[in-house]
């Protein structure tokens, strides 16, 4: 799941153990997470795979070749409002 924050920029949040999933219709709705939020370096593979996930081309995909440091957030619970 990718929250978006105030500033305009999103937040990638996952689940320890894949202990729950959250609904593909929560898109837009208000959520309250409980969890740990840390910088994280993305592999390059684990990025293809979000970008295929999320609908991509295989021409963006493969333009991929960096990882990416970025603020996740481990989700221990979650709320939607």
């Amino acid at each position: 799941m990718e929250l978006k924050n105030s500033d305009g920029s999103s937040m990638r949040v996952t689940v320890k153990d894949y202990a729950f999933c959250m609904p593909k219709d929560c898109a837009g709705k208000t959520e309250i997470v409980e969890g740990v939020a840390k910088i994280e370096v993305t592999s390059v593979a684990d990025l293809q795979e979000y970008a295929k996930d999320d609908g991509q081309t295989k021409e963006e995909i493969a333009a991929i070749k960096e990882p990416k440091s970025e603020l996740v957030f481990e989700a221990k619970g979650v709320i939607l409002q």
